[in-house]
């Protein structure tokens, strides 16, 4: 199932960023796999902006994302890797394969309610090899003043919300860990780094903080 915002999304050019993320390279380099081939799997792909690294690491590299548009700007871009890119929803699609690293950035916070982010926190145990690595960047913090505030949401729950304006507007459920919600969520997983950053005057965000987690974690 492919996601109509998202396609409009990139339709409009959003997301089109074709640089690899600081946060995620360097969590990468820092717990290097000493297998010869690196089979990896990214959530929420979008248009590839990590692709790229990927390769130099020459990983075997999978992706999906809920954007039909984004994941055509994909196969455009690496054709050889084609059949490698799919354009579903994570939590419905299903995988023949095992993964020795399965990545996110945002993803997870993103359009996903409580039910949708434990089926996924699920999948990604069950992609993954024996002691293979999950690792999140941006799991939205609730240090965040868009939390703390609660500004401009018209739904509300314990820890997501939807937005009408600011940069999370119409982007759906915007999901808030805390440290204790990232515990519990990832029991199953042996938590190897986690770390929260926090940063004010984020664009639109003036004088308020916007925060978000980093987590590498070990399927046991």
């Amino acid at each position: 199932m492919t996601d109509f915002f998202w396609d409009k999304f990139y339709k409009k050019k959003g997301q089109n960023f074709f640089w690899p993320w600081t946060d995620l390279v360097t969590l990468i380099n820092k717990y290097p796999n000493k297998k010869k081939k690196i089979s990896i799997l990214e959530i929420g792909i979008g248009n590839g902006a990590n692709v790229p690294f990927y390769l130099s690491k020459k990983f075997d590299v999978y992706g999906v994302d809920r954007s039909k548009q984004a994941i055509n700007i994909l196969k455009k871009r690496f054709p050889k890797l084609r059949n490698n890119f799919f354009a579903e929803d994570f939590a419905l699609k299903r995988f023949k394969k095992r993964f020795d690293l399965i990545v996110d950035r945002g993803s997870i916070s993103c359009g996903n309610d409580l039910n949708q982010i434990k089926i996924i926190i699920s999948l990604i145990e069950l992609y993954l090899k024996k002691k293979g690595l999950f690792i999140g960047v941006d799991l939205y913090s609730k240090s965040s003043s868009y939390f703390k505030n609660k500004v401009n949401n018209k739904i509300s729950k314990k820890n997501y919300f939807s937005f009408n304006s600011g940069p999370f507007a119409g982007m759906g459920n915007i999901f808030f860990f805390s440290f204790n919600d990232i515990k519990k969520k990832f029991k199953n997983f042996n938590i190897i780094d986690l770390n929260e950053k926090k940063i004010s005057n984020y664009k639109s965000i003036k004088k308020n903080i916007f925060a978000s987690w980093t987590l590498v974690a070990k399927k046991r």
